[in-house]
């Protein structure tokens, strides 16, 4: 099934790549985990992110999860792919292998080891949306650079350029930029403990880490606030954010995959030179799980497999 990137909304796990004992991706970790994300309800995949490790592989071991996401997903929601490299030309070759098999849009941070200036980030963005014909999704690390509004009011002006994955914490900025740029333009909120906050400020779909394993959770949340039950949502949020300080205590993909494996699924392993968790740890961690469950009477299927 083809979609288009209006349809990539609801909740939408930052996917997190498994990897073998070798530092091969794992693609039977990876039909059992998408497989599982797409029953939870999630709305698509944003695959080779951050959390994806997508800078920890090489072009080829990019397009290769790619291509087997798109695989196991099967039509059955959208996907989006990061694509971004130092390289501007990397970057394009990575957006037409998306398109080729069956991404519903590309999505792009600017380089992470070179400063763009203004006029270098719209080259490479220009670069990469000419590549294919697909939808392109600006990444806005706000830490990384200082944004402004009118620097996306620019960079949208290029055909192709569709949206903004805003990881963030001005949310003032967020809305103002989807108010600018309209209903067409599609605006997503990326930090995880800030959900709400980018619901009420307009963004059209929420992107993050901890929805790899706490999907039901946020699922939950949003249909609350969208259903007029404010304190409803609030309340399962204040939950979600007290995992995600506990995630944040430790690697937090090294953590995710040890609430994978407690919930059944086999969670693979970090690549080199990532560690997972050791047994201490682990307990530790699953221990503060344990407290966070019993102080409360939101569920969850993280919970219930506690």
């Amino acid at each position: 099934m083809k979609f288009e990137l209006k349809e990539f909304t609801g909740v939408i796990p930052a996917y997190v790549t498994p990897f073998d004992k070798e530092g091969n991706y794992y693609e039977k970790s990876a039909k059992e985990v998408v497989n599982w994300l797409i029953s939870q309800g999630v709305g698509g995949f944003y695959l080779t992110g951050s959390n994806g490790f997508g800078a920890a592989m090489d072009s080829c071991e990019r397009m290769k999860v790619v291509e087997s996401i798109c695989d196991i997903v099967d039509g059955r929601v959208p996907v989006v792919a990061h694509i971004a490299a130092v390289s501007g030309q990397l970057s394009a070759k990575m957006a037409r292998h998306a398109e080729s098999v069956g991404c519903t849009g590309v999505s792009a941070v600017p380089s992470y080891y070179y400063k763009l200036n203004p006029d270098e980030m719209y080259r490479y963005y220009s670069e990469i949306a000419a590549a294919s014909d697909l939808p392109l999704v600006i990444y806005a690390q706000t830490h990384v650079y200082e944004p402004s509004v009118e620097m996306f009011e620019r960079l949208a002006t290029i055909p192709n350029v569709k949206g903004l994955k805003f990881t963030g914490a001005n949310h003032y900025m967020m809305g103002r930029i989807k108010e600018r740029l309209g209903k067409d333009f599609m605006v997503y909120s990326g930090f995880d403990e800030m959900f709400l906050s980018g619901l009420i400020f307009g963004a059209d779909a929420l992107i993050g880490g901890t929805y790899n394993v706490i999907p039901d959770l946020y699922i939950s949340a949003k249909a609350k606030f969208e259903g007029g039950d404010l304190k409803g949502a609030q309340k399962e949020m204040f939950v979600a954010n007290r995992i995600v300080e506990s995630l944040l205590k430790n690697d937090i993909q090294a953590a995710m995959k040890v609430c994978t494996e407690i919930m059944g699924m086999d969670a693979g392993y970090n690549p080199t030179p990532f560690a997972m968790m050791d047994e201490t740890s682990k307990q530790k961690f699953l221990s503060e799980l344990k407290n966070i469950k019993e102080s409360t009477d939101v569920s969850c299927s993280l919970f219930e497999a506690l």
